[in-house]
């Protein structure tokens, strides 16, 4: 079995990356496809957006907001506001 491996993001200490990955999801799943992301979630969602390997890409110019959005196969996903207007969806799951 593998070593767990601890992980930070914006000040929050996850011991493993599921732990991380399970709070991600718990985030997503507050909700429903169309509403906007809190600001202390979204928050927490730019400093976990900066360690996807997409990061330079997915960020852009710069974050407004974040908002849910359905996804492929019923599933919903977040999306980056970007403060020229333009947008992207994440796998939150890519950014631990």
């Amino acid at each position: 079995m593998a070593n767990a491996q601890p992980i930070e993001i914006a000040g929050h200490q996850f011991e493993r990356k599921t732990d991380a990955l399970a709070f991600m999801k718990v985030m997503l799943n507050r909700y429903r496809p169309g509403d906007a992301v809190s600001a202390a979630d979204g928050a927490f969602l730019a400093e976990a957006l900066k360690r996807h390997p997409e990061a330079r890409t997915k960020i852009g110019p710069g974050i407004r907001s974040f908002d849910v959005r359905s996804a492929d196969y019923g599933t919903k996903c977040f999306w980056v506001l970007r403060i020229d207007g333009s947008e992207a969806r994440f796998s939150y799951k890519s950014c631990v």
